[in-house]
């Protein structure tokens, strides 16, 4: 992770790292989380204007980006990608940033588009080796997301549970 790097979140991150207890500590990287305002707005539970306080930008799309997104909503294979994940797809591709999710048909759409994706397994992993937490606290975190119905890789999160838990 790079402290310059920009990540364009979709609101199913922050719905894990809540549920994690995570939402308040991501912001400890050396990064910049970034969502589009429409995510912000939808964000409930964690709250969206409490992410921003936290550091969460918050970016409106342009016209002509709207427009894009009502183009790629009209295209069969992005049927199953919600608007608003796809307001943070278009996101990425504006700010050239990695973009973070956890659904898998947005992880498609993005890398049909050469965006850089990556899940909060990997935010977790970053956090651990980083020592923004340890691994005591990831392992926590993870098992808390999946009571929540986090739908996560079970076979990856069983690799890292097992990993964190033995140290």
């Amino acid at each position: 992770m790079d402290y310059r790097q920009t990540y364009v979140t979709d609101a199913n991150i922050w719905i894990d790292l809540h549920a994690g207890g995570l939402a308040r500590r991501v912001f400890d990287l050396p990064a910049r989380f970034a969502a589009p305002d429409v995510i912000v707005q939808e964000l409930l539970v964690p709250d969206g204007a409490e992410l921003i306080g936290y550091g969460l930008a918050s970016y409106e799309l342009s016209g002509s980006e709207v427009r894009f997104v009502s183009q790629l909503r009209c295209r069969e294979r992005y049927r199953a990608v919600s608007t608003n994940d796809l307001f943070a797809l278009v996101l990425a591709m504006r700010l050239k940033a990695p973009l973070l999710t956890g659904d898998n048909h947005l992880r498609r759409a993005a890398e049909e588009h050469g965006v850089t994706v990556h899940g909060v397994l990997w935010l977790l992993d970053e956090m651990v080796r980083l020592q923004a937490i340890d691994m005591g606290t990831a392992a926590t975190a993870l098992g808390m997301m999946l009571v929540a119905g986090s739908r996560l890789p079970q076979q990856e999160c069983a690799a890292r549970l097992a990993r964190w838990r033995s140290r």
